[in-house]
């Protein structure tokens, strides 16, 4: 298993439409359907039951996929730690918000000092 096919699995598990998924991953759904059926041939059985209007997680898709986004959980959770050991001396910028219509960047704890604050936008998505 890949890393971008669960990531593709657990969007696709989210939304229950191979379209939104494909958007969410930033992928065409030609690909993240080819992804994930390569994934359903790895663990030997379909993970979602396709219809025309209407997917659905399987049995096999329910029960993998907590264990599906603990693997990819961990795998990111991973990545970033080596990262904090690969570049000791790199910030990295958080988001968070002050009131619900203010937005403030601040660097993490840990940065040097004299780290700047000022406005951050937030995601699209939100």
């Amino acid at each position: 298993m890949e890393l971008y096919q669960a990531r593709y699995f657990i969007n696709l598990a989210k939304t229950l439409n191979f379209t939104r998924a494909a958007e969410a991953c930033n992928v065409t759904q030609p690909a993240l359907t080819r992804a994930v059926q390569r994934l359903e041939d790895e663990f030997g059985g379909p993970l979602l039951h396709r219809e025309r209007n209407l997917t659905q997680l399987t049995e096999l898709g329910r029960q993998l996929l907590p264990l599906i986004e603990q693997t990819y959980n961990a795998a990111e959770t991973a990545k970033a730690l080596a990262l904090g050991f690969t570049r000791p001396n790199r910030c990295f910028v958080s988001c968070w918000t002050v009131r619900s219509t203010r937005w403030w960047w601040r660097s993490p704890s840990g940065c040097p000092s004299g780290s700047i604050a000022g406005p951050c936008f937030p995601s699209p998505m939100w």
